[in-house]
């Protein structure tokens, strides 16, 4: 296509929900890591937890695609900080607020890439007050 030579709309959406295609018998849960594969469809809640994957945020809803790769949306919830898990065996502390941290299981993020075993989870925002074993972490 040419570039436009007169002002033109451009459709907006705010990205904060965002459907993803899941992949073929992929069941995903409500509150945990919503993950994409190398194929761009959003994998089970189950097999999260590896180096090619690429989470984009938290699944805003269980759902189940009992279809072919595709047949169903999940929505995704993004751009935003989520209270999860920290790590019992590679956690962040206070001294590393700020840093990127990695997805260790479906809801469970940790300090390390793990040896480049784990993928990105995105950024260490804090510790909760009430809930000592959880963090928060902008997604």
């Amino acid at each position: 296509m040419a570039k436009t030579e007169i002002a033109i709309v451009t459709e907006i959406r705010d990205g904060e929900l965002m459907p993803i295609p899941l992949l073929a018998a992929a069941v995903i849960l409500q509150g945990t890591f919503a993950v994409v594969d190398g194929t761009g469809h959003g994998i089970a809640s189950d097999d999260v937890g590896g180096a090619d994957q690429i989470c984009l945020g938290i699944w805003d809803h269980s759902a189940e695609n009992t279809g072919a790769n595709g047949d169903l949306l999940g929505l995704v919830r993004r751009n935003k900080q989520f209270l999860v898990r920290n790590s019992t065996a590679d956690p962040v502390t206070q001294a590393d607020f700020g840093i990127q941290v990695y997805v260790e299981d479906n809801q469970t993020i940790a300090k390390t890439d793990g040896t480049g075993t784990r993928s990105l989870a995105g950024r260490f925002m804090g510790f909760d007050a009430q809930f000592d074993d959880c963090v928060w972490v902008e997604i």
